[in-house]
């Protein structure tokens, strides 16, 4: 497999069957119930900024009841810096069969790549059902972009089937408890008005559009994520 020259992401499935289908991926906030919002509505797969301390799920499915032997999802970056990570559930020493939903049927498997936390090789198990067949947690690391691209590597090992796009920002959550709330607002009310947050270290992360002051700007943008939960 060639691999792109973005840093990488990698989940590895596949299908044995000339007969088609789609797979796809769902993109959950970390209840793994409520689905990421889009930026746009009309643009699929870029998705509404999130918090560095974010935690999603990401879903791999499929509408058809055959094996997979190669299909992939990939994160790509543009650099070599860890900006999300993907993590599987339940390894046991060699596989993670916490990631391998009832649906991939019998004796599925999913095994990290090489680089621990980029990815993943899935293979469906015998007698699958159509429906929901793997799922990872996703963690926004630090500020930037991080790209996830769904693969049907019998169809091509170069062009993805989707690509998911994600957005980290910084956190409004400033006293580290996990959710944004009246505690961060009042972090941010200590620095009201500031002028040289620049040489505060950002005066406690609230210098949120890094202008060096906190103002109105500022709180527009905490206020956009108001009761957001962080890892």
């Amino acid at each position: 497999m060639k691999i792109p020259t973005f840093l990488i992401l990698v989940i590895i499935s596949g299908l044995i069957s000339a007969a088609t289908g789609d797979i796809w991926t769902t993109v959950y906030l970390a209840d793994g119930n409520t689905p990421l919002e889009l930026a746009d509505p009309n643009i699929p797969y870029v998705y509404k900024d999130i918090m560095v301390g974010t935690k999603l799920t990401i879903v791999v499915s499929s509408d058809i009841a055959e094996d997979w032997t190669r299909s992939a999802l990939v994160v790509e970056r543009a650099d070599m810096s860890i900006i999300g990570r993907l993590y599987g559930r339940g390894y046991d020493g060699f596989e993670y069969p916490g990631s391998c939903l009832p649906a991939a049927g019998d004796f599925p498997t999913v095994w990290s790549i090489v680089i621990p936390g980029h990815g993943f090789y899935l293979y469906g198990g015998e007698e699958p059902d159509v429906g929901d067949w793997f799922i990872f947690d996703y963690n926004a690391l630090d500020i930037g972009d991080c790209n996830v691209a769904l693969y049907d590597l019998d169809t091509s090992e170069t062009e993805p089937v989707e690509t998911l796009a994600f957005h980290h920002v910084r956190t409004r959550d400033f006293n580290n408890d996990t959710i944004v709330n009246f505690g961060d607002y009042a972090t941010l009310a200590s620095y009201w008005q500031k002028t040289n947050c620049d040489n505060l270290d950002g005066c406690q992360g609230t210098d949120l559009d890094t202008d060096g002051s906190i103002d109105s700007n500022d709180l527009m943008l905490f206020a956009g994520y108001w009761l957001e939960v962080t890892e």
